[in-house]
């Protein structure tokens, strides 16, 4: 590639020619970019054009599968393809201008590893151009991918080390399940030392407040009586069908201690009037016999 620029670049490295059907043999294009400045960054991109690449035809797919280094100031970019004006099966034979771009103050080599015939002029599928020295166009400055588009498959043991954090930056995590339906999907039992629960929902403070409409024991046992539960908590059929939230269940258990314990205050103040109504009588007792 040319010296560094003040201006970020866009160079169209490769043209590669395929049929817009699914003729082609296959045919996997490897492209690595290493940072030829002074900082070490080093990108490998891998273009998959092969047969059924695609649902109703050929669809060119560009994956990073690899980024390494400090400097992360190019990437690899599908152009348009074009009709040649060939075909091949009566389908037409298309060229896809592969673009690498190239950040401002920054130099780059490239490095193909393909299995195509190399032409000068595409007219045929598995066809590839090499452009060995491309002219920049002058582009937007970007900010380029270093996040390996690629599956992380092992039939060993999965090791993760190093220091800091590590995350997973989008879609759901499946353990034991292939079908993961929230952040963090475990079929099986957890261990832990503790678990912190973020609530989305308000605690259950708004049952002492002078307005909360508290149950009476009456109504709650004629509630479980018809039932079979206690009010505003699923039943037992409900949670097996449907599974429990922990932080709403532990908020809807703390609202029903805390309704409890108000019953139990209420209780205690009529166990505490009849004590004193019964020393009342007692002393009244005691009086009417020493008269």
């Amino acid at each position: 590639m040319p010296a560094q620029e003040k201006q970020a670049k866009r160079y169209e490295i490769i043209t590669v020619g395929y049929n817009s059907y699914r003729w082609q043999s296959g045919g996997v294009i490897i492209v690595e970019l290493f940072d030829n400045y002074y900082a070490t960054g080093y990108e490998k991109y891998i273009i998959e054009i092969g047969y059924i690449q695609g649902t109703s035809g050929t669809s060119p797919r560009l994956r990073l599968v690899s980024s390494a280094g400090l400097s992360h100031d190019a990437r690899l970019v599908f152009g348009t393809p074009v009709n040649t004006g060939y075909s091949f099966g009566d389908y037409p034979n298309m060229a896809l201008p592969v673009y690498l771009d190239v950040k401002e103050y920054t130099r780059y080599r490239a490095r193909i590893t393909y299995m195509q015939n190399r032409v000068d002029n595409l007219t045929d599928i598995n066809q590839i151009k090499i452009q060995e020295n491309p002219v920049g166009s002058n582009i937007d400055n970007f900010t380029a991918p270093n996040m390996p588009d690629d599956n992380l498959a092992t039939s060993g043991l999965l090791t993760i080390t190093g220091n800091g954090n590590h995350y997973i930056q989008n879609g759901n995590v499946g353990i034991g399940t292939m079908q993961p339906d929230a952040k963090l999907s475990v079929k099986g039992k957890i261990h832990a030392e503790e678990i912190k629960v973020d609530l989305n929902i308000p605690g259950p403070d708004y049952v002492f407040d002078d307005q909360y409409r508290l149950l009476s024991l009456k109504e709650t046992a004629d509630f479980i009586k018809l039932n079979k539960h206690l009010p505003d908590v699923p039943s037992a059929k409900q949670m097996e069908k449907e599974g429990i939230n922990v932080s709403k269940m532990q908020m809807k258990l703390l609202q029903k201690i805390e309704e409890l314990t108000l019953h139990l205050i209420e209780q205690q103040k009529t166990i505490d009037k009849q004590a004193a109504d019964i020393n009342k009588m007692q002393i009244q007792i005691h009086q009417n016999k020493l008269n």
